[in-house]
């Protein structure tokens, strides 16, 4: 999250291939790189790679659910653990500072291992990490049974993607990628709602539980479906050198960072703005995010149609959507019909996103795609915190209406960076 994630070949006019790693395009015809899927496609036969796919989906159902599980269950985790709001909210502040921190070294220094025994050895870190927290009282150990999945969180998102593309031919790389980011999706509708249900109904120690056992599927479907996939590229900390050195990386990385800021900044305080600025009840809210996964869901399958075929298009017309949305929220927050059509809108255009820049990470280095991947994985986590504190400060200042014009802002930042640089970037020289 090595190989690409590319879609089927294209000729090109004249002859002429574009640069390696071109946004635009995929890689040129009868180009023999040791990480091309389809040259790796594992024996055995298909349904087994998309069962080991769907199996890496629910991965990251399981790591996105128990990433945002205590965001609704702040009040009884804090008085369970006697810690104040605040702290109990770096449950999940921290836990996205650590996987963001973490995952780059991590991933590196794992390079070496095959990728299904690391994957279950993620997995038994985070089965432990969430039967930990479902049986301790203090917070010092509950802080330190969300590290423990922290750590196993971000060197698992490096590398789902680059496993995924791997279990199936070629031509269904970005379709696997979909498929794998449609548990962020997945989450959003049944994970976190569900997991603060349970929590708010039989406490927040059996929410955990339930997050933890689902790693049990995840570690079965792992060791039953998965082949053994050896580990491509360097293996070690140089890698990281190596892929920092690629102007057109650290483009898609800053792109990354640019409109996941931006939607953070806006979607952390999503509730306070329509219950405050379009007037919908609090009893609304909770389904009116339902709406926005479910719409991620149409989204992320609809990205993975078109994204092969004009990814730096996709970009563009996704952060641009993002900018424009933004602004008529600002503009027309009074209007409730309005707002919960660009709610509809921007679960559409939110959950395109990852596969679309997952895909342009893959494409770049893809003899060092996990490293790369890497680094896509802490510019996401990063923003999380940067855009949630970015919003706090706008909205302490003015109110959330503006948040929505500041998160715009970013959205149309990133826009013109994937304009002007992104095609520029693409070629393998293309390196300061």
């Amino acid at each position: 999250m090595s190989h690409s994630a590319t879609s089927p070949r294209t000729d090109h006019p004249g002859g002429e291939a574009p640069a390696a790693g071109a946004l635009a395009t995929a890689p040129p015809p009868g180009r023999a790189d040791a990480a091309t899927p389809a040259a790796e496609a594992p024996p055995g036969s298909a349904w087994r790679g998309w069962l080991a796919v769907i199996g890496l989906a629910l991965g990251v159902f399981s790591f996105v659910t128990t990433e945002t599980l205590p965001i609704g269950l702040l009040p009884s985790i804090a008085e369970g653990t006697s810690v104040s709001l605040g702290s109990a909210g770096f449950l999940v502040t921290g836990f996205a500072a650590i996987a963001a921190v973490t995952a780059a070294p991590l991933t590196a220094l794992t390079g070496r291992m095959d990728r299904k025994w690391l994957l279950v050895t993620l997995m038994a870190f985070y089965i432990a990490g969430n039967l930990m927290a479902a049986v301790v009282s203090s917070y010092a150990l509950l802080l330190t049974a969300r590290i423990i999945v922290a750590l196993a969180h971000g060197v698992f998102w490096s590398i789902a993607i680059a496993v995924a593309v791997r279990l199936v031919p070629e031509r269904h790389a970005v379709k696997a990628t979909s498929v794998v980011l449609g548990g962020i999706s997945l989450a959003s509708v049944a994970g976190t709602p569900l997991g603060t249900a349970v929590g708010q109904s039989a406490g927040w120690h059996t929410a955990f539980v339930c997050v933890g056992l689902l790693g049990f599927l995840v570690l079965a479907a792992s060791l039953l479906f998965m082949p053994a996939l050896p580990a491509k590229g360097r293996g070690d900390l140089k890698a990281l050198v190596h892929v920092l050195r690629h102007r057109a990386l650290r483009v898609a990385v800053g792109v990354t960072a640019l409109i996941m800021s931006g939607h953070f900044l806006a979607f952390t305080y999503v509730a306070p703005y329509l219950e405050e600025v379009t007037g919908i009840r609090p009893s609304l809210v909770g389904a009116l995010l339902l709406v926005f996964g479910a719409a991620g869901l149409v989204g992320n399958f609809a990205a993975g149609a078109v994204v092969g075929r004009a990814l730096r298009t996709s970009l563009i017309a996704s952060t641009g959507l993002m900018a424009l949305i933004m602004a008529v929220m600002y503009a027309g927050g009074a209007s409730g019909p309005l707002v919960i059509a660009m709610l509809v809108c921007w679960g559409i255009v939110y959950a395109a996103l990852p596969v679309a820049l997952q895909t342009w990470v893959m494409r770049l280095v893809p003899e060092e795609s996990e490293a790369a991947s890497s680094l896509y994985v802490a510019a996401f986590n990063g923003a999380i915190g940067i855009g949630s504190f970015i919003g706090g400060l706008v909205i302490d200042a003015s109110g959330p209406r503006p948040a929505m014009l500041a998160a715009g802002a970013f959205a149309l930042a990133a826009m013109l960076v994937t304009f002007f640089f992104g095609r520029k970037s693409g070629g393998a020289s293309a390196r300061s």
